[in-house]
């Protein structure tokens, strides 16, 4: 009886093989590069034409290989980065399945020279569709030139699928750019259609490789990131909000010197931005994850492009820890290698001085310190005493700034010595009385509470009355004394100095709507934390309201008291900066 069940042919099978590893330009290009950094290459060119469809090439001056090494490179499953099953647990180098220059010769006509400097010459192999046309010697110096020419010409369908010269020529910038920040030690070249596109030299950090990569505008919104916990270090930048991109392809994230797309590394750089960037816009970073090599998984993915680690939890607390200390407050501090230092210190001007004087005229009252209170009209908070820690003076992000007067609509005009600044006054405060309610949320010291004269009696349906009941002790933490009173009812006795005159019942309202999302019930911390916004949101400033002179300065000391981003707590910015000098061009003066 004849058998249904074949063997396939051998070609076949690698361009079955080469569907899972090369799916577009890009992918021969990560696996070319990934070659040549492991052959410590310490410089490498990359030309591609017609999005990389026509053309790519990669030429470095790494190791190179030996004539027979060469033959045996585009044999599939053939490496010199593994002996044995057991060199697959903690594996060092970025590639290591010795099936890429395989796969990539089955689906092009591909050209391989290299040389090792130890043989008299060099080889030059030529495969087309995976067959070989040609075998050489040649001189040239020591490294490796791959040339990819015609990719998918022999599989039309997979070639009809690519996308535009454009769009294929974007994703192999983006991939470039990530390794350049990856390997800042390695000078990489890129062009496009003969057009420079990238041109990274060796530098010693990665401060410097950011220094070249990035515009003045996304180096003026860094944030240093540096935490490490048992053998685990994340490290990198961050912008500080409000900057932000449209999706999440800004985060760039790297583990080991690997570039991958991780959901748990992504889900935790988004968790420490949760209350500072508006919904639908996310954050620009990049971070570099550094732990032991048998602590991560990086086989398990066709492209390599995903890892998994051994401990999750501690790698996602120790990246959340990190970026969330970056952005409230860490320091940056720029080596001596950059020209350019990408925080400038602002210099003293006299916007400084006037501002001083200023204060001196009006005697304005101190800033609040731990334990006391603000002396402004402001409703205001005032943290409680809790666990000593070093005292620090606050950076005059804010205080500094002239004050101009103010627009209908909760708005401030102010103004540094080179820019006018257009405030928010409602969403700033609001953004210093979540901080502050989260401070004594995490601290698990409680506000001092305002007795009522005539208790407020609340009444509710049977379903936010037992959602209500069930948050008693958050309430009560927060500053105010309710207790329920009947079987639906609540009778509120005392209130936060906070609250000022907030309508207590929309206040409540408000709060009961957040205990009812079902949505949140999964994550306890983000819970309290849209019951904080809630509540801060409500309590905040109307902004209706015209703010005195002094209550302006209060605010504004607040916000450099408490480092505060100049983001609400739902991440929408609370301040428009225009520079005098896009003024005096649109005036026509310059």
């Amino acid at each position: 009886m004849a058998t249904r069940i074949a063997v396939l042919d051998e070609n076949v099978i690698n361009r079955i093989a080469a569907g899972e590893v090369v799916e577009r330009p890009v992918s021969v290009v990560k696996e070319l590069v990934e070659n040549s950094i492991d052959a410590e290459a310490s410089s490498l060119e990359l030309d591609i034409e017609n999005g990389g469809k026509k053309l790519i090439r990669i030429r470095d001056n790494g190791t190179g290989m030996s004539h027979d090494d060469a033959f045996l490179a585009l044999e599939r499953h053939a490496t010199s980065k593994l002996r044995s099953e057991k060199d697959l647990v903690g594996v060092p180098t970025l590639g290591f399945r010795g099936e890429a220059l395989a796969s990539i010769a089955s689906v092009s006509k591909l050209r391989l020279m290299t040389y090792d400097g130890i043989e008299d010459s060099g080889a030059v192999i030529v495969v087309e569709g995976g067959v070989l046309r040609k075998s050489e010697r040649t001189g040239m110096a020591r490294g490796t030139v791959v040339e990819v020419a015609n990719l998918f010409y022999n599989t039309p369908v997979r070639r009809k699928f690519l996308k535009g010269p454009s769009v294929e020529a974007g994703h192999i910038q983006e991939m470039i750019t990530r390794f350049a920040l990856a390997h800042p030690t390695v000078g990489i070249h890129y062009r496009e259609d003969g057009r420079i596109k990238l041109d990274a030299p060796a530098v010693r950090s990665t401060l410097e490789r950011v220094h070249t990569l990035y515009s003045r505008d996304v180096r003026e919104n860094l944030m240093q990131v540096e935490r490490s916990l048992d053998d685990i270090r994340v490290h990198g930048f961050v912008a500080r909000p409000p900057y932000a991109r449209s999706n999440m392809r800004s985060v760039l994230t790297f583990v080991n010197g690997r570039s991958v797309r991780d959901r748990l590394i992504n889900s935790a750089v988004s968790k420490a931005f949760a209350n500072l960037i508006e919904r639908g816009r996310y954050p620009l970073a990049t971070l570099f994850l550094e732990l032991p090599p048998d602590q991560v998984d990086v086989n398990v993915h066709p492209q390599k492009a995903e890892v998994r680690f051994v401990n999750p939890q501690l790698v996602f607390s120790v990246i959340v820890d990190g970026v969330y200390e970056a952005l409230t407050g860490a320091p940056f501090t720029p080596p001596p290698g950059p020209k350019e230092p990408i925080l400038p210190k602002p210099p003293t001007t006299p916007v400084l001085q006037h501002v001083k004087d200023e204060r001196e005229r009006e005697q304005l009252a101190p800033i609040a310190t731990a334990g006391g209170q603000i002396s402004s009209p402001v409703p205001s908070l005032s943290l409680p005493a809790l666990a000593p820690a070093p005292m620090q003076e606050p950076e005059s992000r804010f205080s500094t700034l002239g004050v101009l007067g103010s627009l209908p609509g909760s708005f401030l005009i102010l103004h540094s010595d080179d820019e006018l600044i257009v405030m928010d006054h409602h969403a700033a405060h609001e953004r210093v009385l979540f901080e502050e309610l989260k401070a004594v949320d995490d601290s698990g010291v409680g506000f001092e509470c305002q007795d009522l004269l005539i208790p407020r009696v609340l009444e509710y349906p049977p379903v936010e009355a037992r959602a209500l009941a069930q948050h008693l002790e958050l309430l009560e933490r927060v500053g105010f004394r309710i207790e329920e009173f009947g079987q639906n009812d609540f009778v509120v006795k005392g209130v936060p100095s906070w609250i000022g005159d907030t309508d207590l019942e929309r206040f409540f309202g408000s709060l009961i709507d957040v205990m009812l999302d079902t949505g949140l019930r999964g994550d306890p911390r983000r819970f309290r934390e849209e019951l904080l916004k809630s509540m801060a949101c409500h309590a905040a400033v109307k902004g209706s309201k015209t703010l005195q002179p002094e209550e302006v300065r209060a605010l504004l000391r607040d916000l450099d008291r408490l480092g505060a981003m100049e983001v609400c707590p739902h991440g929408r910015p609370f301040l428009i900066k225009i520079p005098f000098a896009e003024i005096s061009k649109k005036m026509g003066r310059r």
